[in-house]
């Protein structure tokens, strides 16, 4: 190749390499894109959160257990499984008991998964309870600190909470 030749053609695929990286560098990475998802779906299971803690608040346990999936499953800390059906039983149980209660959860981590968006969330609540044992109504105050991973998936209704890990489960009661 000629030496004037070769030169237009160097030139040509400096600028060729030099638009590619101005293309690639002004496009969002697959990262970006990924993070952005991430923060709007933290975002939005946020707000669930916020409406399922609030309607156990008002013991609206309809509305509460319409956040969560019809095939809805659950593992206690003790590995125990548990259906929608036998969670909507527990959670009726604990509203008997709970005369009042003020909840706070955190999250710590959201992951996106083939199979929705796994979000590990800690919740302390406390309040004061009633339970019946036998002929005695005893009342005392409690704490509650739980630590879950929980697996959300986007429905047409929106964000649903499909699968629930109990990593921890603390509860203390004082008499009084």
């Amino acid at each position: 190749m000629p030496n004037s030749l070769v030169r237009p053609f160097v030139v040509s695929l400096y600028t060729l390499a030099f638009a590619a990286g101005v293309i690639i560098s002004c496009a969002p990475s697959a990262s970006a894109a990924s993070a952005a998802e991430g923060a709007s779906a933290k975002s939005a299971i946020e707000a669930v959160y916020d409406e399922i803690n609030a309607s156990f608040e008002r013991r609206d346990l309809p509305l509460m257990m319409s956040y969560f999936t019809p095939d809805y499953t659950e593992v206690d800390e003790k590995g125990k499984r548990h259906n929608k059906e036998s969670a909507r039983q527990g959670y009726q149980k604990q509203l008997g008991q709970i005369k009042s209660i003020q909840s706070r959860y955190s999250i710590l981590n959201v992951t996106p998964s083939p199979g929705g968006t796994l979000v590990e969330m800690k919740l302390h609540s406390d309040g004061v309870g009633v339970k019946r044992v036998l002929f005695a109504r005893l009342k005392g105050t409690f704490v509650s600190d739980l630590h879950v991973r929980d697996l959300w998936v986007k429905t047409p209704q929106g964000w649903r909470l499909q699968h629930r890990q109990t990593l921890e489960n603390n509860l203390k009661i004082h008499p009084g």
